[in-house]
């Protein structure tokens, strides 16, 4: 503690210059912690999609997949559960405020058991053929809760009696699914019987996709062969897709997110490498005088050490916690704007690994940006220095 005022009169030796540093090193921190979550965000969402669930799709766009189809499907060896889906967009009473219903048939529950839905909200889709659950995010975006009704509108033609509104009670609000890129969060799910019972006879023979749980996951691309090929002369033909290879390719497709979310963090991580480094240099250029001073008073070589490396410490590891504090506060606003629908990307999960990776970082820049400064006292001639020789 008696040599708590040498290292605060180091760190205070120029103001002006200390307090750019500290800012300069504040938002290197900030940027590096927020892109380590956003990294971890999308290796997250990418290890939550599961390798034994395919996705099984037309394999060219237009038109449904024949219900009949589910049977075949379920016949298929390493199959252990088909469900059906199918996907049909309108709007509320605003037409600004779109809405997607996602109906499901009664095989989901098996080949989709990941998503957050009881027992008993299972049921009560089953016996309830107008209510839907709704997840987190869609009733925040909404503004619903249980026990509300919505209306989906949609253009005429759709409904076999000529009407253009569908209303669903909400039975219910479940947590957004796991994963990201197979499914939008803004998920409302609903009864497939309820839009065969009453859509246009023509559409109600038909499903727009297929989710399949496989018995394991090492089998889980040969099973997607099998059936491209099974499905390869149908009418449609088929392509399927492990879920966990489709959110990979979600993820990486356009940009690729995950590698320059890495990047990002490397140049911070570098610039902050930089200007400690630096600074460290100047400091001890400057005041090789005090310190053959403090040497040739008693002081020894490892005091000085220890001087030094408190002074590259102490405003580095403040610039860390104030830049992680910021990463974390940026890290909640984006996942608010992922919640509100502004921004189509996983939420940032906080946690505080990235505030000890900033102080991890922090002490092992201290300990490098040091390391030149100190080989130089080491080396240094104490009468010389002294005379000023």
């Amino acid at each position: 503690m008696r040599h708590l005022p040498l290292v605060w009169a180091a760190v205070w030796r120029s103001r002006t210059e200390s307090l750019l540093s500290f800012f300069a090193l504040t938002i290197a921190f900030t940027l590096f912690g927020s892109m380590l979550a956003l990294n971890r965000a999308y290796e997250a969402a990418i290890s939550d999609a599961r390798l034994d669930r395919l996705l099984v799709v037309r394999r060219f766009e237009g038109g449904g997949i024949p219900v009949a189809f589910g049977g075949q499907l379920e016949r298929i060896k390493g199959v252990t559960a088909v469900g059906g889906q199918l996907w049909f967009s309108g709007h509320q009473e605003d037409p600004k405020q779109g809405i997607q219903i996602t109906f499901v048939d009664e095989g989901m529950q098996a080949a989709w058991p990941e998503l957050p839905m009881t027992p008993a909200d299972w049921r009560n889709l089953d016996q309830t053929t107008t209510g839907v659950f709704l997840t987190k995010t869609a009733a925040v975006r909404r503004n619903v809760k249980s026990g509300d009704t919505i209306h989906l509108i949609t253009a005429p033609g759709s409904r076999a009696d000529g009407g253009t509104t569908w209303p669903f009670k909400v039975l219910g609000i479940i947590a957004d699914p796991p994963g990201f890129g197979q499914w939008n969060p803004d998920m409302i799910i609903a009864n497939l019987r309820y839009w065969h019972g009453e859509s246009d006879a023509v559409e109600n023979n038909f499903v727009l996709g297929y989710r399949l749980a496989v018995d394991s996951p090492q089998h889980s691309r040969a099973v997607c062969r099998d059936i491209e090929a099974r499905f390869t002369n149908a009418s449609p033909a088929l392509s399927c897709v492990p879920a966990k290879d489709d959110a990979e390719e979600y993820a990486e497709a356009n940009i690729n997110m995950r590698q320059i979310s890495l990047e990002i963090a490397a140049a911070g991580l570098f610039m902050i490498l930089f200007l400690s480094s630096s600074s460290m240099a100047e400091s001890v250029r400057i005041r090789l005088k005090e310190f053959g001073v403090l040497s040739t008073i008693g002081y020894r070589r490892i005091t000085l050490a220890l001087l030094v490396f408190a002074e590259a410490a102490i405003p580095t590891v403040l610039a860390a916690l104030f830049g992680g504090a910021l990463a974390a506060l940026i890290d909640a606003y984006v996942a608010h704007l992922a919640v509100q629908g502004a921004i189509d990307m996983p939420r940032m999960r906080l946690s505080p690994a990235p505030f000890g990776w900033a102080l991890g970082i922090a002490l092992l820049v201290a300990m490098i940006s040091s390391a030149s400064p100190l080989l130089r006292i080491r080396s240094m001639e104490v009468g010389a220095i002294v005379s000023g020789r």
